[in-house]
């Protein structure tokens, strides 16, 4: 079902069926900002707090990585990415060579050597290798693609054999289409990172994904039968009206935020939501909002100057697009909740010798079983970390899930409109883990004995897509560290100013930081240099009380700058631990070093 934003009358077509679910339990612990980010604070519809996914992340993230990254068949990925057409618009305009998507990051991109180019930069890199037909696979099992892949890669391991689709799938098979098998391409030699692929192109996408796979409120007449009085509702046509002015209103309020802020990556709260939405529509929403800001958290980490050519992380990009909307964090968060409970309740599943991970290498395949188990065992260290229970559990819940299905299966189509190689490899591979995660959670019963069994892709899919959240996790508390940073040496640059040196009267000028003395061509009588401490000789000889009276006021002077010294200290002292952590830190993490502003000196002994 495909929800066409055109007219207000289309509305009435697809008005969602289903009432809320029940409220989770762990609501009862939520402070009263749901988006609240704070180490103890409970990460809305989940079951753990902030910092109780901070510590799973750090045991889980070197994990998924080394799964991700060593083995043969989570680093190959099989995907339709040449010859599927966009089903919803032109896909001319969102290509990145056209000239109306927009792409360029400065004025004239002729001023940027063309590698650093978004055409360029969203190009696949490494072989690719054609889905081989079945006469192949049976000939050769052991090396079906015919080593083009490279020598080294197991082939058996990245092969897809079972090519049968299943009607609980949450988002349309890469291998549909019978006239095009796809392609298997190198994950590790197409990282995702910033492309320069923006603009017009880029927003329709988003638009499309958020706007065209809303939720309405329920009209069926026979969500009464839940327990509730049928007299308090209205009709169902004064029902879809209500709809259709709270979708208008929102809209319309979404168009007034945009003229504002026309850079917004993200479809904003209007404050026109409706108040009792429940929790399946809560979720869908989520889902897709933290995907969208896991993405940008990898653009912004792994950005490319396009003036110096060095990919460094933005702070400037962190701070637009996540800093100052922490409802993003916490959806980022929420995702990493439910992708891990997913991830853990896959583990039992992928225990035994049903499944084969490479056929061709027992070594290999038994190599990769155990990473893998690692994984799913790490993730399942945090109990009840997400409730999927609760859903679907009214008497609309069947119906409820299938348009929850089928709406998902609608963004997975929308990622064929990406008009940058890179970014729709990424944008349909993460879609298809989350959509995994999802089939997990919903059609695994665990009391049943039809369980779908996992394609190779969906298993790829949601094992990097896993990868890719734990990362974002990882850059999000890495860009809070620089951000406080930043802040602290402001702070500290405000409350601890240059010092003025204390020159009290008295202090001869050779005690004071030293300095050239250019010898003058005059030959006359040149100056005590010792000033006020030599005086002027006396015309007649001091008396005793005299010499006492002098040796008492240089004494006072001495020791006035002593104890003002001493005083000045602490200040100093914090400015310099202050400075030293900054400045730790930004080793720490591989970025430029401020320049201190002390340093220490041997003392001049002619000063002393």
């Amino acid at each position: 079902m495909i929800v066409r934003y055109a007219a207000v009358s289309f509305l009435f077509f697809f008005s969602l069926s289903g009432n809320c679910a029940a409220v989770s339990e762990c609501r009862s612990s939520l402070s009263d900002s749901p988006y609240q980010i704070s180490p103890k604070a409970i990460v809305s519809d989940a079951c753990a707090s902030y910092s109780t996914l901070d510590k799973l992340n750090t045991k889980v993230k070197p994990l998924v990585d080394d799964l991700t990254r060593s083995t043969d068949f989570f680093s190959h990925y099989r995907l339709n990415l040449f010859n599927k057409k966009c089903p919803f618009w032109n896909d001319e305009n969102g290509m990145c060579g056209n000239i109306a998507c927009a792409v360029e990051t400065l004025d004239n991109e002729e001023d940027i050597p063309e590698v650093w180019r978004a055409s360029e930069l969203g190009k696949l890199e490494g072989p690719l290798a054609k889905h081989p037909p079945r006469r192949v696979q049976h000939e050769r099992p052991e090396r079906p693609l015919q080593g083009k892949l490279g020598e080294g890669v197991g082939e058996s391991c990245v092969v897809e054999y079972d090519d049968e689709c299943d009607e609980r799938d949450y988002c349309v098979p890469e291998d549909e289409s019978a006239s095009s098998k796809g392609d298997y391409v190198s994950l590790l030699r197409n990282p995702e990172r910033f492309t320069g692929y923006a603009g017009f192109g880029a927003a329709q996408v988003w638009d499309a994904i958020y706007r065209e796979n809303c939720f309405q409120k329920s009209s069926f007449p026979h969500s009464a039968s839940l327990g509730q009085s049928q007299t308090i509702h209205k009709g169902p046509a004064a029902q879809d009206l209500r709809q259709v002015l709270e979708a208008v209103g929102r809209q319309q309020a979404l168009e007034q935020m945009r003229e504002t802020q026309p850079n917004a990556p993200f479809v904003a709260q209007t404050g026109l939501e409706v108040e009792d939405e429940c929790l399946e529509k809560r979720v869908f929403y989520r889902v897709i909002s933290g995907m969208h800001a896991s993405i940008s958290t990898h653009l912004c980490w792994d950005f490319l100057n396009q003036t110096t050519g060095q990919w460094q992380p933005n702070v400037d990009c962190y701070r637009t697009r996540l800093h100052t909307h922490p409802e993003r964090i916490s959806n980022l968060y929420f995702n990493y909740a439910l992708v891990t409970r997913a991830v853990a309740k896959l583990g039992p599943y992928l225990q035994g010798r049903d499944y084969t991970f490479c056929s061709g290498d027992m070594d290999q395949d038994a190599a990769t079983r155990a990473k893998v188990l690692e994984v799913t065992e790490a993730a399942a260290s945090v109990p009840q970390i997400f409730d999927e229970s609760l859903m679907f559990k009214n008497g609309e819940g069947p119906s409820l899930k299938e348009d929850f299905r089928n709406r998902f299966r609608n963004v997975s189509r929308v990622m064929d409109c990406v008009g940058c190689d890179k970014c729709r490899l990424w944008g349909k591979l993460q879609t298809a883990g989350y959509g995994t995660a999802l089939k997990v959670l919903f059609e695994f019963d665990n009391a049943s004995e039809d369980i779908p069994v996992l394609k190779r892709t969906e298993l790829v899919a949601l094992f990097n897509t896993y990868a890719r959240i734990s990362s974002s996790i990882d850059a999000i508390n890495k860009f809070r560290a620089m951000v406080d940073s930043e802040e602290a040496l402001a702070a500290a640059s405000a409350a601890a100013p240059e010092f003025p040196e204390f020159t009290p009267e008295g202090i001869p000028d050779r005690a004071k930081k030293p300095h050239h003395v250019v010898a003058s061509p005059k030959t006359e009588p040149e100056e005590d240099p010792l000033d006020e401490y030599n005086e002027k000789a006396p015309r007649h000889e001091p008396t005793f009380m005299e010499d006492v009276e002098l040796e008492v006021r240089r004494v006072i002077k001495a020791f006035k700058f002593v104890i003002n010294r001493w005083l000045a200290f602490p200040r100093t002292f914090v400015n310099v631990v202050v400075i030293e952590l900054v400045r730790f830190y930004q080793f720490f993490v591989g970025l430029p070093l401020i320049e201190r502003n002390w340093s220490f000196e041997r003392p001049i002994l002619d000063e002393l």
